[in-house]
C-alpha cells in the first residue's frame, strides 16, 4: 500500500505510529548499550512521557503534513541519549571506540535525525515544490545512516 492511498483521516495515526516505533527502536538500542544505572530510569520516564504525549497529540493535535512537534521532541530526546552514550563510551575506552558496533549505530542515528530535523520541523510551512526539492536532501542522511548501520553489523560480527 502506498502512503498516499491511506485516507487523510487515518494518516495521522500512521505517522504517529511510525514516529513512536522509530523512537522506541532507537531508544531500545541506546538503552541496552548505556551502562549508567543513574541515567536508565530517566530514559524510561522520558519514554513513557513521550508515548503519553504521542497519544494525546494524535487525538488533539493538528497534523497538516507531518507530526512535526513529536518528531522534534523525538529528535531532541534521542540526541540526548546519544550524547550520554558517547560520553560514557569515551570515558570507558577499554578498546577502540571504532570497534564498538553501537558507536556506528548511534552516529548513523545522529546523522539521520539531525540531517532531516529542520526539514521535518518546517515541512508544514513549505510549498509542495519546496517539499519535493528539499525532501530529496533527506535521502542523503538516510543513506548515510543505512551505510553506518551496515558497518555496525560488520563490526558486530567480528
Amino acid at each position: 500500500m502506498n502512503y498516499f492511498e491511506i485516507p487523510n483521516s487515518n494518516r495521522k495515526y500512521f505517522q504517529t505510529a511510525y514516529t513512536t516505533f522509530e523512537y522506541l527502536f532507537f531508544t531500545y538500542i541506546l538503552f541496552k548499550n548505556i551502562k549508567s544505572r543513574r541515567i536508565k530510569p530517566y530514559i524510561v520516564i522520558l519514554s513513557f512521557l513521550f508515548i503519553v504525549f504521542q497519544a494525546i497529540y494524535v487525538q488533539l493535535g493538528t497534523i497538516i503534513r507531518l507530526d512535526t512537534i513529536p518528531i522534534g521532541i523525538e529528535t531532541i530526546l534521542i540526541v540526548f541519549y546519544i550524547v550520554v552514550f558517547l560520553s560514557e563510551l569515551a570515558k570507558n575506552m577499554e578498546t577502540s571506540i571504532l570497534k564498538n558496533y553501537c558507536f556506528w549505530i548511534s552516529i548513523g542515528i545522529l546523522i539521520y535525525l539531525c540531517g532531516s530535523f529542520f526539514f521535518y520541523i518546517l515541512i508544514d510551512s513549505l510549498k509542495r515544490n519546496e517539499i519535493e526539492m528539499f525532501g530529496k536532501m533527506t535521502y542523503i542522511s538516510e543513506i548515510i545512516k543505512n551505510v553506518l548501520f551496515g558497518l555496525s553489523l560488520i563490526v558486530y560480527s567480528k
